[in-house]
Protein backbone atom coordinates (compact mmCIF):
# COMPACT_ATOMS: atom_id res chain seq x y z
CA UNK A 1 0.00 0.00 0.00
CA UNK A 2 1.01 3.41 -0.51
CA UNK A 3 0.07 6.59 0.99
CA UNK A 4 1.07 10.38 -0.42
CA UNK A 5 1.16 12.71 2.75
CA UNK A 6 2.34 15.64 3.69
CA UNK A 7 5.33 15.80 6.50
CA UNK A 8 2.40 16.76 9.48
CA UNK A 9 0.42 13.70 8.46
CA UNK A 10 2.92 11.33 9.58
CA UNK A 11 1.90 8.38 12.85
CA UNK A 12 2.80 5.36 13.96
CA UNK A 13 0.73 2.29 12.26
CA UNK A 14 -0.06 0.21 15.33
CA UNK A 15 -1.07 -3.34 14.86
CA UNK A 16 -4.05 -4.68 16.53
CA UNK A 17 -3.50 -8.77 17.34
CA UNK A 18 -5.75 -9.69 20.31
CA UNK A 19 -7.16 -13.42 20.61
CA UNK A 20 -10.16 -14.19 23.49
CA UNK A 21 -10.57 -17.61 24.57
CA UNK A 22 -14.14 -17.93 24.57
CA UNK A 23 -14.89 -21.22 23.96
CA UNK A 24 -12.82 -22.15 26.87
CA UNK A 25 -14.28 -20.00 29.30
CA UNK A 26 -17.77 -21.59 28.10
CA UNK A 27 -16.37 -24.88 29.16
CA UNK A 28 -15.06 -23.83 32.60
CA UNK A 29 -18.61 -22.37 33.48
CA UNK A 30 -20.36 -25.55 32.39
CA UNK A 31 -18.48 -27.88 34.86
CA UNK A 32 -18.64 -25.27 37.16
CA UNK A 33 -14.81 -25.06 37.51
CA UNK A 34 -13.80 -20.82 38.04
CA UNK A 35 -10.29 -20.13 36.00
CA UNK A 36 -9.40 -17.20 35.74
CA UNK A 37 -8.03 -15.65 32.45
CA UNK A 38 -4.17 -14.29 32.53
CA UNK A 39 -3.64 -11.40 31.95
CA UNK A 40 -2.00 -10.61 29.00
CA UNK A 41 -0.44 -7.37 29.69
CA UNK A 42 1.48 -8.46 32.39
CA UNK A 43 2.13 -12.23 30.79
CA UNK A 44 3.93 -9.64 28.10
CA UNK A 45 5.98 -7.58 30.10
CA UNK A 46 6.95 -10.94 31.89
CA UNK A 47 7.87 -12.86 28.79
CA UNK A 48 10.41 -9.60 27.67
CA UNK A 49 12.22 -9.49 31.13
CA UNK A 50 12.57 -13.40 30.60
CA UNK A 51 14.49 -12.59 27.27
CA UNK A 52 17.86 -11.80 26.84
CA UNK A 53 19.95 -10.30 23.88
CA UNK A 54 22.07 -12.96 22.04
CA UNK A 55 24.59 -13.08 18.97
CA UNK A 56 26.71 -10.81 17.51
CA UNK A 57 27.43 -8.03 19.74
CA UNK A 58 31.07 -7.27 20.89
CA UNK A 59 32.09 -5.45 24.09
CA UNK A 60 33.35 -2.16 23.28
CA UNK A 61 36.39 -1.97 25.04
CA UNK A 62 37.17 1.88 24.39
CA UNK A 63 40.38 3.88 24.76
CA UNK A 64 40.68 7.55 25.19
CA UNK A 65 39.50 9.18 21.65
CA UNK A 66 40.89 12.72 21.35
CA UNK A 67 44.73 11.88 19.25
CA UNK A 68 42.52 9.17 17.35
CA UNK A 69 39.85 12.11 16.37
CA UNK A 70 42.59 14.34 15.58
CA UNK A 71 44.10 11.56 13.58
CA UNK A 72 40.99 11.43 11.24
CA UNK A 73 40.47 14.86 10.94
CA UNK A 74 43.74 15.09 9.25
CA UNK A 75 43.32 11.74 7.29
CA UNK A 76 39.90 11.43 6.07
CA UNK A 77 39.73 11.68 2.00
CA UNK A 78 37.33 13.22 -0.46
CA UNK A 79 34.62 10.63 -1.98
CA UNK A 80 33.44 11.04 -6.12
CA UNK A 81 29.90 12.11 -4.65
CA UNK A 82 31.64 15.47 -3.47
CA UNK A 83 32.48 16.59 -7.25
CA UNK A 84 29.07 15.93 -8.11
CA UNK A 85 26.11 18.16 -8.82
CA UNK A 86 22.27 17.37 -8.00
CA UNK A 87 20.21 17.06 -4.84
CA UNK A 88 21.15 15.79 -1.60
CA UNK A 89 20.30 12.25 -1.75
CA UNK A 90 20.26 10.54 1.86
CA UNK A 91 19.40 6.68 3.02
CA UNK A 92 18.84 5.66 6.33
CA UNK A 93 17.21 3.23 8.51
CA UNK A 94 16.02 3.47 11.74
CA UNK A 95 14.85 1.57 14.98
CA UNK A 96 13.33 3.16 18.00
CA UNK A 97 12.44 1.16 20.99
CA UNK A 98 9.09 2.93 22.38
CA UNK A 99 5.75 1.81 23.42
CA UNK A 100 2.25 1.72 21.92
CA UNK A 101 1.48 4.47 24.64
CA UNK A 102 -1.72 5.14 26.19
CA UNK A 103 -4.26 5.07 25.75
CA UNK A 104 -3.07 1.95 22.95
CA UNK A 105 -4.98 0.74 20.03
CA UNK A 106 -7.80 -1.66 20.21
CA UNK A 107 -6.53 -5.18 21.39
CA UNK A 108 -2.98 -3.66 22.61
CA UNK A 109 -2.31 -3.16 25.77
CA UNK A 110 -1.36 0.20 26.53
CA UNK A 111 2.66 0.88 26.96
CA UNK A 112 3.65 -2.65 25.63
CA UNK A 113 6.91 -2.42 24.71
CA UNK A 114 7.88 -2.78 20.65
CA UNK A 115 10.16 -1.29 17.78
CA UNK A 116 9.32 1.11 15.39
CA UNK A 117 11.55 0.51 12.18
CA UNK A 118 11.61 2.61 9.25
CA UNK A 119 13.59 2.65 5.93
CA UNK A 120 13.98 6.22 4.43
CA UNK A 121 15.10 7.64 0.94
CA UNK A 122 15.02 11.18 1.36
CA UNK A 123 16.06 13.75 -2.03
CA UNK A 124 16.57 17.80 -0.88
CA UNK A 125 17.52 20.45 -2.52
CA UNK A 126 19.49 23.69 -1.81
CA UNK A 127 16.12 25.57 -1.47
CA UNK A 128 14.86 22.77 1.10
CA UNK A 129 12.23 21.26 -1.41
CA UNK A 130 12.47 17.40 -1.68
CA UNK A 131 10.63 14.74 -1.29
CA UNK A 132 10.58 11.97 0.83
CA UNK A 133 9.91 7.97 0.37
CA UNK A 134 9.48 6.23 3.97
CA UNK A 135 8.18 2.15 4.31
CA UNK A 136 7.57 2.15 8.07
CA UNK A 137 7.28 -1.56 9.75
CA UNK A 138 3.99 -2.47 11.93
CA UNK A 139 5.51 -2.57 15.79
CA UNK A 140 7.95 -5.48 16.51
CA UNK A 141 6.87 -6.59 20.22
CA UNK A 142 9.45 -9.59 19.93
CA UNK A 143 11.63 -6.98 19.96
CA UNK A 144 14.35 -8.19 17.36
CA UNK A 145 14.98 -4.96 16.27
CA UNK A 146 16.20 -3.90 19.45
CA UNK A 147 18.94 -6.69 20.07
CA UNK A 148 22.40 -5.32 19.77
CA UNK A 149 23.70 -7.73 17.10
CA UNK A 150 20.37 -7.30 14.42
CA UNK A 151 21.69 -7.05 11.49
CA UNK A 152 19.41 -5.26 7.99
CA UNK A 153 19.10 -6.63 4.58
CA UNK A 154 16.56 -3.88 3.88
CA UNK A 155 14.54 -7.32 3.13
CA UNK A 156 12.54 -6.76 6.72
CA UNK A 157 10.63 -3.88 5.25
CA UNK A 158 9.05 -5.85 2.05
CA UNK A 159 5.79 -5.70 4.34
CA UNK A 160 5.92 -1.98 5.59
CA UNK A 161 3.34 0.57 4.32
CA UNK A 162 4.97 3.31 1.73
CA UNK A 163 4.23 6.55 2.40
CA UNK A 164 5.57 9.69 -0.24
CA UNK A 165 6.38 13.50 1.35
CA UNK A 166 6.88 16.39 -0.64
CA UNK A 167 8.83 18.92 1.22
CA UNK A 168 8.00 22.79 0.25
CA UNK A 169 10.93 25.63 -0.92
CA UNK A 170 11.74 26.73 2.65
CA UNK A 171 11.38 23.33 4.82
CA UNK A 172 13.34 23.14 7.29
CA UNK A 173 14.15 19.77 9.21
CA UNK A 174 16.66 20.69 11.92
CA UNK A 175 17.81 23.22 14.20
CA UNK A 176 21.65 23.68 12.67
CA UNK A 177 21.42 25.85 10.26
CA UNK A 178 22.95 26.11 6.81
CA UNK A 179 25.22 26.91 5.42
CA UNK A 180 27.82 24.44 7.93
CA UNK A 181 30.97 25.93 8.96
CA UNK A 182 33.79 23.83 8.32
CA UNK A 183 35.58 25.29 11.45
CA UNK A 184 35.69 23.35 14.74
CA UNK A 185 34.63 26.45 16.71
CA UNK A 186 31.59 27.29 14.53
CA UNK A 187 30.39 23.90 13.66
CA UNK A 188 30.33 23.70 17.72
CA UNK A 189 28.07 26.40 18.11
CA UNK A 190 25.54 25.04 15.26
CA UNK A 191 25.89 21.63 16.89
CA UNK A 192 24.63 22.92 20.27
CA UNK A 193 21.35 24.97 18.91
CA UNK A 194 20.24 20.88 18.76
CA UNK A 195 20.05 21.03 22.69
CA UNK A 196 20.20 24.77 24.41
CA UNK A 197 20.20 22.79 27.62
CA UNK A 198 23.15 19.88 27.48
CA UNK A 199 22.82 17.01 29.60
CA UNK A 200 26.50 16.03 29.75
CA UNK A 201 28.79 15.53 26.65
CA UNK A 202 26.21 13.16 25.05
CA UNK A 203 24.39 15.85 23.80
CA UNK A 204 27.39 16.85 21.57
CA UNK A 205 27.45 13.07 20.34
CA UNK A 206 23.38 13.21 19.47
CA UNK A 207 23.99 16.55 17.78
CA UNK A 208 26.21 14.27 15.53
CA UNK A 209 23.58 12.12 14.97
CA UNK A 210 21.57 14.60 13.98
CA UNK A 211 23.91 15.75 11.37
CA UNK A 212 23.97 13.53 9.45
CA UNK A 213 20.50 12.54 9.70
CA UNK A 214 19.65 16.17 8.26
CA UNK A 215 22.27 17.50 6.05
CA UNK A 216 24.71 16.56 3.68
CA UNK A 217 28.06 16.19 4.86
CA UNK A 218 31.15 17.25 2.90
CA UNK A 219 34.21 17.39 3.45
CA UNK A 220 35.55 19.81 5.00
CA UNK A 221 32.77 19.65 7.82
CA UNK A 222 33.42 16.09 8.15
CA UNK A 223 37.07 17.34 9.21
CA UNK A 224 35.64 19.63 11.77
CA UNK A 225 33.18 17.41 13.07
CA UNK A 226 36.44 15.02 14.22
CA UNK A 227 38.03 18.19 15.70
CA UNK A 228 34.79 19.24 17.37
CA UNK A 229 34.65 15.59 19.33
CA UNK A 230 38.03 16.01 20.27
CA UNK A 231 37.57 18.61 22.69
CA UNK A 232 34.32 17.07 24.26
CA UNK A 233 35.77 15.35 27.89
CA UNK A 234 35.34 12.09 28.19
CA UNK A 235 34.81 10.20 24.80
CA UNK A 236 36.58 7.06 24.08
CA UNK A 237 37.32 5.61 20.89
CA UNK A 238 37.60 2.07 19.34
CA UNK A 239 37.93 0.61 16.17
CA UNK A 240 36.53 -2.83 14.32
CA UNK A 241 33.22 -1.91 15.84
CA UNK A 242 30.51 -3.41 12.85
CA UNK A 243 26.93 -1.44 12.13
CA UNK A 244 24.22 -3.55 10.88
CA UNK A 245 24.92 -4.20 7.73
CA UNK A 246 28.18 -5.65 8.84
CA UNK A 247 30.17 -2.82 7.83
CA UNK A 248 33.01 -2.11 10.41
CA UNK A 249 34.61 1.01 11.16
CA UNK A 250 35.90 3.57 14.15
CA UNK A 251 33.56 4.45 16.98
CA UNK A 252 33.14 7.52 19.44
CA UNK A 253 31.85 6.15 22.49
CA UNK A 254 29.97 8.02 25.57
CA UNK A 255 28.46 6.06 28.40
CA UNK A 256 26.18 7.82 31.24
CA UNK A 257 22.92 7.82 33.38
CA UNK A 258 22.72 3.78 32.27
CA UNK A 259 22.77 4.75 28.45
CA UNK A 260 26.06 3.87 25.91
CA UNK A 261 26.11 6.19 23.17
CA UNK A 262 27.97 4.97 19.97
CA UNK A 263 28.76 6.96 16.65
CA UNK A 264 30.55 4.24 14.01
CA UNK A 265 32.48 6.24 11.21
CA UNK A 266 34.03 5.41 8.15
CA UNK A 267 37.92 5.19 8.76
CA UNK A 268 38.88 6.44 5.29
CA UNK A 269 35.79 8.86 4.43
CA UNK A 270 35.11 10.08 7.84
CA UNK A 271 31.23 9.30 6.70
CA UNK A 272 29.04 8.40 9.54
CA UNK A 273 27.77 4.30 9.24
CA UNK A 274 25.58 4.40 12.29
CA UNK A 275 24.85 5.87 15.63
CA UNK A 276 23.15 3.54 18.74
CA UNK A 277 21.69 3.93 22.02
CA UNK A 278 21.98 1.15 24.00
CA UNK A 279 20.73 0.22 27.50
CA UNK A 280 23.48 -0.53 30.16
CA UNK A 281 21.25 -2.03 32.05
CA UNK A 282 17.52 -2.29 32.46
CA UNK A 283 15.01 0.41 30.90
CA UNK A 284 13.83 2.80 33.25
CA UNK A 285 10.49 2.57 32.41
CA UNK A 286 9.96 -0.07 30.04
CA UNK A 287 9.41 -3.57 30.80
CA UNK A 288 12.21 -4.83 28.38
CA UNK A 289 15.05 -6.80 28.95
CA UNK A 290 18.11 -4.98 30.23
CA UNK A 291 20.83 -4.53 27.46
CA UNK A 292 18.54 -3.52 24.48
CA UNK A 293 19.18 -1.30 21.63
CA UNK A 294 17.16 2.06 22.30
CA UNK A 295 17.51 4.40 18.98
CA UNK A 296 19.15 3.30 16.32
CA UNK A 297 20.37 4.67 12.74
CA UNK A 298 22.10 3.19 10.22
CA UNK A 299 23.31 5.66 7.60
CA UNK A 300 23.34 3.34 3.98
CA UNK A 301 23.74 5.94 1.69
CA UNK A 302 24.62 9.87 1.44
CA UNK A 303 25.47 10.99 -2.01
CA UNK A 304 23.82 12.96 -4.81
CA UNK A 305 21.39 12.63 -7.47
CA UNK A 306 20.76 14.55 -10.56
CA UNK A 307 16.85 15.19 -10.19
CA UNK A 308 14.60 14.49 -6.63
CA UNK A 309 13.41 10.76 -6.80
Amino acid sequence: MTEVVTPSALAHPRRTALVVAGMLLLAVAVVGVWVSEPDPCRAGAVAALGTRPSGGFRSVRPVPAREHLLRMAGSVTTVPAESEAGVAYHHQRRWILDTTGTPARSGVCEDTPAVFAVDIRRWEAVDGSGRGIEVENWPDYALTGAHPGFRSTGAEFAAGTTRRIDYPVGNRRSPITVPLASDSAGLAAQLAAVDPMPDGPQAMVRAVDELYASHYVDLPVRRAVFQVLADVAGLSFSSGVADRLGRTGDAVVYTAAGVEYLLVFDPATGRLLASQQRSTGGHEYLPAPPGLVRYYILYVEQGRRPVLG
